[in-house]
């Protein structure tokens, strides 16, 4: 049975309709993810701040007075049962340690180019209340004098743009 030149048009027509659904709904859901990822980091970074200075006293530990004998470290890159120089196994793990310093580091300052946008907005502070000070919505409300509701509204709005400049088209 062949079929006539509508019947395909027609199927071609519902093809494209269903694929231009589908790729709204998947747009639908990276805008979804991307708020969510942000809001994530956002609320990680007071424990990135106290993980940096951890992670830079312990750094400044080991350099001045070298590694403890029962460190972690020691066994994570002692696993593999191959002897390792001591002077060798100490590099590796300041190595280490600055590597996720500087990570810790990176994010942290991305994070904070990417609220200082924001930071002349009269409802910054819904942001900074939530996710650094962890503050509920009532008491932003009053700081703000507004209502708990356009908090979240505000809050909202500008989270969804911080997470357009650190994940661009796709949180959109």
């Amino acid at each position: 049975m062949a079929i006539s030149k509508r019947e395909m048009e027609e199927i071609i027509n519902i093809a494209v309709k269903r694929a231009i659904e589908a790729g709204a709904a998947q747009a639908s859901a990276s805008a979804k993810d991307a708020f969510k990822a942000t809001e994530r980091r956002l609320y990680a970074l007071p424990i990135m701040f106290k993980k940096l200075k951890t992670d830079a006293e312990n750094l400044e530990e080991m350099r001045a007075v070298g590694l403890k004998k029962r460190s972690k470290d020691i066994a994570r890159f002692n696993r593999t049962g191959i002897r390792i120089d001591p002077e060798d196994l100490v590099a590796a793990i300041e190595q280490n340690l600055e590597a996720t310093i500087a990570q810790t580091q990176h994010e942290i300052d991305t994070m904070r180019i990417a609220m200082e946008t924001f930071k002349h907005d009269p409802y910054y502070a819904t942001v900074t209340g939530k996710y650094i000070d962890r503050y509920d919505d009532e008491d932003i409300a009053g700081d703000l004098g507004c209502s708990s509701t356009q908090v979240w509204k505000q809050r909202t709005r500008i989270v969804k743009d911080i997470s357009v400049l650190l994940y661009g088209v796709s949180a959109i």
